[in-house]
């Protein structure tokens, strides 16, 4: 019997890599430095780096954090969805087969799961919900985790040999940061709390603007992005998308108390406030969360890795209604509107304060 009520976060693990790697220290190993300050454009100052550790491990380190403070056993998990971009799971290489949910199974001792992965770009942890959600409300499954482990610093050691002048296309692959996140998800006891609304549109035309593709100049992958292209269609397009899904969970802007963006960098979260604010014709009454500052775009664990933060220092709490919002190449646009029950204080309960 299908089951109407909201799904929800029953938990939550983050896995960031210990190492450090700053902006200027990156910009120092680069073959032939850009002239631009990429500090102060993009408002990076560092960014965390896996050093003996892959894409699948980054995963299954958050997937154990998740398990540690959830009701659930990992035999208890009926979907493991992994939605990691990166494949690079071995050293130099990248993996398709076996998937990286099963891995991930496996490793975690999830046996009774059902597993398979989504590719969709940073939006992919949204996406694997936005799948998951259909899977719990129609009583096929009681619980499932999300879960995504993003090694893109192989991206960055690419484009330190390969970017020749501060207007490469490859640059942006500067911004990007290594990091794990992991969700369990299953069904509300109110319909107050959890997933409301969440959107998910695609405008293909505009894939030319940020992709990825083998090197023909060495080897390893290289991130191809058109920035200001990419920014001005987002920008001219998610704003109406975005009121779109507020109105459609009964909401206002003013009931919102706080946005968690997709992080690329400061400039371009800055930039896309004021688009929002000509669209509406007013400020937006909410702030919106980040740390790209400290951790860089890590792709698809980027909301996750700001919640995290965020929960740790006991700005969101129970009650807060939050408003995701992002895209990621392809171009993919996102909106989820969503209350938060009493996951903020059993995750400071488990694991601190920030």
């Amino acid at each position: 019997m299908a089951n109407n009520k909201n799904i929800k976060i029953e938990s939550l693990g983050i896995y960031l890599p210990e190492t450090v790697l700053t902006t200027s220290e990156l910009l120092s190993q680069c073959k032939h430095p850009p002239s631009l300050d990429l500090e102060k454009i993009t408002g990076i100052r560092e960014r965390r780096m896996a050093v003996g550790e892959y894409a699948v491990d980054l995963a299954v380190k958050s997937a154990e954090n998740a398990l540690k403070m959830s009701r659930y056993s990992a035999e208890d998990l009926d979907m493991i969805i992994c939605t990691s971009i990166s494949k690079y799971n071995r050293k130099d290489e990248v993996d398709f087969e076996p998937s990286t949910s099963m891995v991930i199974r496996k490793r975690i001792g999830a046996l009774n799961a059902i597993n398979f992965d989504i590719n969709n770009a940073c939006v992919g942890m949204l996406n694997g919900i936005y799948v998951m959600e259909s899977f719990i409300k129609s009583g096929a499954i009681k619980c499932g985790m999300v879960v995504s482990g993003e090694l893109n610093m192989p991206l960055v050691d690419t484009s330190k040999q390969e970017i020749r002048h501060s207007f490469d296309r490859q640059l942006a692959a500067l911004t990007l940061g290594d990091g794990g996140a992991a969700i369990i998800l299953d069904k509300s006891d109110s319909d107050k709390y959890g997933l409301h609304q969440l959107d998910l549109i695609t405008g293909a035309k505009h894939n030319h603007y940020c992709y990825s593709k083998p090197s023909k100049r060495g080897p390893g992958g290289v991130l191809i992005t058109k920035a200001r292209g990419l920014q001005r269609k987002g920008a001219e397009h998610f704003p109406f998308y975005l009121k779109k899904t507020v109105e459609k969970s009964g909401w206002t802007m003013d009931d919102i108390d706080y946005g968690i963006p997709h992080q690329i960098a400061v400039g371009v979260i800055k930039r896309n406030i004021k688009a929002t604010n000509r669209f509406l014709g007013e400020k937006i009454p909410f702030r919106l969360l980040y740390n790209v500052e400290r951790v860089a775009n890590t792709t698809t664990t980027s909301y996750f890795i700001i919640l995290h933060e965020f929960l740790l220092n006991n700005t969101i709490r129970k009650d807060h209604n939050l408003l995701f919002v992002g895209g990621g190449s392809g171009m993919v646009i996102v909106q989820a509107t969503y209350t938060m029950d009493d996951l903020p204080e059993r995750y400071i309960s488990k694991f601190g304060t920030a």
